[in-house]
């Protein structure tokens, strides 16, 4: 049997140190156990129920605006926003860390968000034109409609709790601060305000570094919306910004009922920026997104302990519009050049010559689908410059804010002549080959005793058809046919032609309307027998828009089928990778124009386009152009100048339409369209030498 060994007397001391240090070890342990637990059990559960948990929306990227070709139109940079959180903003310090941080803002020449009704200067008084923002105002601090400015700069002090040891400026500007995050509920419902957007680097540093001066104050990176080509399209394109109250929270009726819905039944917070007008505001559901939700744990000293995203934005999706954005940029000069090669004329014995000319716009569409493809409106101005400089903008002279291509309203003068045609031909009044014997005065009145209405034409065109008439512009044929017609055909026609209904265009669109007797009535007006003839030539009270003629163009040159306008062309996501929906073509009236009716309408139309000069002229560009123009009244001394077309005539590809307010020869332009899109300059040069050589002599 083997004999158990006994441990050397080394090896002992060595079990016995070991177990020694195990037991100290353990020994630390169990003390700093105990403290924790323990001594200092109840002061770690304090600073355990003092930590504040807050939820923070994370803003998804706004969709983009991008022109047929995928350029940009609207897109996002990202920049450092100025943020206040609501959890972390100290009630007793707001004005202090609000006025800090504008004198770091003006130092770096930085704006912030004021939406302060009130002049910045002088004693309290209330800015112009903004009379529903002071009513919302006088309505927030409860005071009555007839309050003065400085009735309201004492309530914001008093609201605010703004004491006299700041000066009024000072005190005007924190006021403007506090009172824009009211606006924007500012609360535990709506954690975050921006206070300033898209701040330097500088100013984000700046900031960051005094940061335990300014608790509650933090430099977020979020998307902003940017504007590459502010100068293309801005009446289109649109804007975005702060939401007012009354988008927020909608508007009811007497009853309770909704009448317009707010972005809060949306899901929108209050500080959301949303589309203004244009594309940004009627595809707002499309662009805008879903925000995301970041949960950040902060502990009592204000130190963030952790954040996370817990819900991940949803990025809006991108808007791709039917205009290739360089050929509106050259519709956009060749409209501004030929008003300011206008502008250089010298006025005539017979009258301004066009001098006059105040702005005008051209409507350029795809025939064969009613997108458009170019809207130029003159003047203009640039999306980057309307909030930083909006007032210069809302003042100029002949209001660029106003899109005259889809909102303004004009006489059409004698391109509404191509209606009354259609009309005539289709419903049998006359035939292609019937005349009408003008002599330059229409005396078809005169079988009534004691008539002095004897409408004139501007020249002697002996018999006529309708071809000769639409060639030369005979407004005797017109009286003429436009009165066996009748007003109610005539406006059916007008209609269906696109003109004084709506076109189906995504933005907001003035309609117009067709002379004839209920539309006399409606204007308080008495409709007599003789107003036919004034109606049959454009005049009187009939009102449409140049997209209106340019869908008027596209109907005739499509034989009677009227495609709806759009400006979108499809919406894709963020990523350009899916398709999400495309826009059709889509008809919204048609008639079966007869082969004559067409080839009767177009002769007359190349008839009148023939007899455009050079180097304007529409016969020598390898296919054939139907053109008509018109001299509408805008008075009893002043008139425009209106021209509308469709190329090549047979097969159209393009539709365009010209209005010039108070100026002359629209028909000029139409070539320099076309050179435009088939991408032949000649014409589009010769006006820009011209316009730089009177430059040059001035």
């Amino acid at each position: 049997m083997q004999q158990k060994k006994t441990p050397k007397p080394h090896e002992r001391n060595r079990l016995i140190i070991l177990s020694f240090l195990a037991a100290c070890v353990c020994a630390v342990y169990i003390l700093n156990l105990m403290n924790f637990q323990v001594v200092r059990g109840a002061e770690f559960q304090a600073q355990t129920q003092q930590m504040t948990v807050s939820k923070i929306s994370v803003k998804a990227a706004r969709g983009e605006i991008l022109d047929c070709d995928g350029v940009a139109l609207a897109e996002n940079k990202v920049g450092f926003n100025v943020v206040f959180y609501y959890s972390f903003l100290p009630k007793a310090e707001q004005n202090r860390i609000i006025a800090g941080l504008i004198e770091i803002l003006e130092e770096n020449g930085e704006d912030w968000y004021d939406p302060l009704p009130m002049t910045l200067s002088g004693e309290p008084a209330f800015m112009e034109d903004r009379e529903t923002d002071i009513a919302t105002l006088k309505d927030k601090l409860g005071v009555n409609v007839y309050a003065t400015a400085s009735d309201c700069m004492y309530n914001l002090k008093e609201l605010f709790d703004i004491d006299e040891g700041y000066d009024d400026l000072t005190a005007r500007k924190i006021a403007g601060v506090r009172y824009g995050m009211v606006l924007s509920d500012f609360s535990v419902n709506n954690n975050q305000y921006a206070f300033a957007e898209d701040v330097s680097t500088d100013t984000a540093l700046l900031i960051k570094e005094m940061s335990h001066l300014l608790p509650g104050v933090d430099i977020v990176d979020e998307d902003i919306r940017v504007y590459p080509q502010g100068d293309v399209a801005p009446h289109i394109v649109g804007v975005i910004g702060k939401m007012y109250a009354e988008e927020y929270y909608g508007t009811k009726d007497e009853n309770g009922e909704v009448v317009v819905e707010g972005y809060q039944d949306k899901g929108y917070k209050m500080d959301s920026l949303v589309g203004k007008m244009g594309i940004e505001q009627e595809m707002e559901d499309v662009l805008h997104g879903v925000d995301g939700v970041k949960t950040v744990e902060q502990s009592k000293d204000g130190s963030i302990i952790s954040e996370e995203i817990t819900t991940a934005p949803q990025s809006g999706s991108n808007v791709v519009l039917t205009i290739d954005s360089e050929f509106q940029k050259k519709v956009q000069d060749i409209l501004e050049n030929h008003i300011l090669m206008l502008r250089q004329r010298e006025p005539t014995e017979n009258g301004p010559n066009g001098s006059n000319a105040e702005g005008g716009a051209v409507v350029v569409l795809d025939a064969k689908t009613g997108g458009v493809l170019a809207a130029a409106t003159y003047p203009s101005y640039d999306l980057n410059d309307y909030f930083s400089d909006y007032a210069s903008i809302r003042d100029a002279e002949f209001s660029p804010l106003n899109n005259r291509a889809f909102n303004g309203l004009y006489r059409p003068g004698s391109t509404f002549k191509t209606a009354v045609a259609a009309g005539a031909l289709q419903e049998g009044v006359i035939t292609p080959t019937d005349t009408v014997n003008c002599q330059r005065v229409y005396r078809y009145y005169d079988i009534l005793p004691g008539n002095q209405f004897r409408p004139t034409c501007l020249g002697y065109h002996g018999n006529t058809n309708v071809v000769k008439a639409l060639t030369v512009s005979c407004n005797i044929f017109f009286y003429d046919v436009g009165r066996r017609l009748g007003a109610d055909k005539m406006n059916v026609y007008a209609n269906l032609l696109g003109l004084g209904v709506p076109t189906g265009i995504e933005l907001n669109e003035s309609i117009g309307g067709i002379s004839g007797p209920e539309r006399s009535e409606e204007l308080g007006k008495t409709w007599v027998q003789g107003d036919i003839c004034q109606a049959a030539i454009g005049q009187m009270d009939t009102n449409v828009t140049p997209l209106q003629m340019a869908v008027q163009a596209m109907t005739l040159a499509n034989r009677g089928t009227r495609y709806r306008a759009h400006l979108v062309k499809e919406v894709r996501s963020y990523d350009n990778s899916e398709v999400i929906s495309s826009t059709p073509v889509t008809v919204l009236s048609e008639f079966e124009m007869t082969d004559s009716t067409f080839e009767a309408i177009k002769a007359g139309m190349l008839g009148a386009a023939a007899a455009v000069p050079a180097p304007y002229q529409l016969t020598d560009l390898g296919y054939e152009v139907a053109l008509k123009t018109g001299t509408p009244q805008k008075n009893n001394t002043e008139y425009h100048s209106a021209a509308i077309a469709f190329a090549p005539a047979d097969d159209a590809d393009i539709a365009i339409s010209v209005m010039l307010e108070e100026g002359e020869n629209a028909n000029y332009i139409i070539r320099q369209v076309l050179d435009a899109y088939y991408g032949t300059d000649q014409a589009q040069d010769a006006e820009d030498n011209t316009a730089s050589d009177t430059q040059a002599e001035e």
